[in-house]
This record gives structure tokens, sequence and C-alpha cells, in this order.
């Protein structure tokens, strides 16, 4: 598994733009974000949480769909966390 930060997030972890969990490890996204919450701190997890900050893919695919938090991972999986993007 491969998790990649983009924009904004990248300030919350420390300039880190990816993060690879050992094998086995996470087998919800819930998990895994609990884990990068732990790790990141509360800068992170402010921006992950907030339902109109940020978008979760697993494999290019919107989690909000396919069981949210709940959405089963595994180690094959793409995780990207992109902030969302306003526009004036």
């Amino acid at each position: 598994m491969i998790v990649t930060f983009y924009g904004r997030i990248t300030e919350c972890t420390n300039g880190e733009k990816e993060f690879i969990p050992e094998p086995g490890v996470f087998s919800t996204l819930r998990g895994l974000l609990d884990e990068l919450g732990s790790r990141y701190g509360e800068g992170f997890e402010s921006l992950v949480n907030g339902n109109d900050t940020c978008l979760i893919l697993v494999n290019g695919n919107g989690v909000a769909y396919s069981g949210g938090l709940d959405s089963p991972i595994g180690q094959d999986d793409k995780v990207d966390i992109l902030p969302f993007v306003d526009a004036g």
C-alpha cells in the first residue's frame, strides 16, 4: 500500500508526500487514518476529518459511496489524500 499526500496536506505531514505502511497492518481506511493522525498530529486530523476540506480516494475512487471510513483497504491499494481547491 502507498498513501500519497497532495497540496496543503503536506504542510501537516512535515513535507512528506508519501507514507508506506508495513504490509497487512491496516484493513480499513479508518485504521489507516487513525494511525496517520497519531503520526502527524492535530493539524492533519482536522484537515482530513473535515468533510469539506479534503477528498480521499482508494485506487482512484472516492470513498464517500463505498463505505466511507469503513472502506476495506489492502496491501495492493493506493490511497490518495487531496485537499479541495477553492476558486473564486
